[in-house]
């Protein structure tokens, strides 16, 4: 299992997912079709896998997740990254619907772009979205990553169907 360090934000505080979080994550990300949509995780059915996942995949085989946590709210979404090689970040994310196009999400990668700074190992981080994605896609270039490319089926977004997606390629240079 992996440590997670916590992240302090103005207003969303980046924390390890916990069992608890796994109903109102349910609740309010995992089981919505939109917010699942352009993952490559499919709808979960039931509390349980949600549960499943919290247990067994997030913080596992050299994955970072942390929970994004609005205070007196609880577990809204989740962000997380991994290091495909030893100086670069890739992340991803999902937020509930309700807090979408409120800022939360650019807060949370900010605070993971500031965390990746901070790591003197790190030289690079990157994203990928689907290209019908607009809302990330914006929201990666907010955050100041760059589009890289388009890359031809790249990924398969089991909500979309069963063959590989075209993705966009976002990066940033640290140093």
């Amino acid at each position: 299992m992996t440590t997670v360090e916590a992240l302090t934000g103005p207003r969303v505080t980046l924390r390890a997912p916990t069992l608890d979080d796994a109903d109102p994550l349910f609740e309010r990300a995992c089981s919505d079709p939109e917010v699942a949509r352009y993952m490559v995780w499919q709808v979960h059915p039931d509390v349980e896998e949600t549960r499943r996942v919290i247990r067994e995949v997030l913080n596992s085989g050299g994955e970072t997740s942390w929970a994004i946590d609005l205070p007196g709210t609880g577990p809204i979404g989740v962000i997380g990254s991994r290091r495909p090689r030893p100086h670069h970040i890739e992340f991803g994310y999902y937020l509930g619907r309700p807090w979408w196009r409120q800022g939360y999400m650019t807060e949370a990668v900010r605070l993971l772009l500031d965390s990746a700074r901070r790591d003197p190992a790190v030289y690079r981080v990157s994203a990928y979205c689907h290209v019908d994605n607009t809302a990330s896609a914006r929201l990666l270039e907010h955050c100041g990553l760059r589009l890289e490319g388009r890359l031809a089926r790249c990924l398969v977004l089991p909500n979309l169907g069963p063959e590989p997606q075209d993705c966009l390629l976002y990066g940033l240079a640290l140093r």
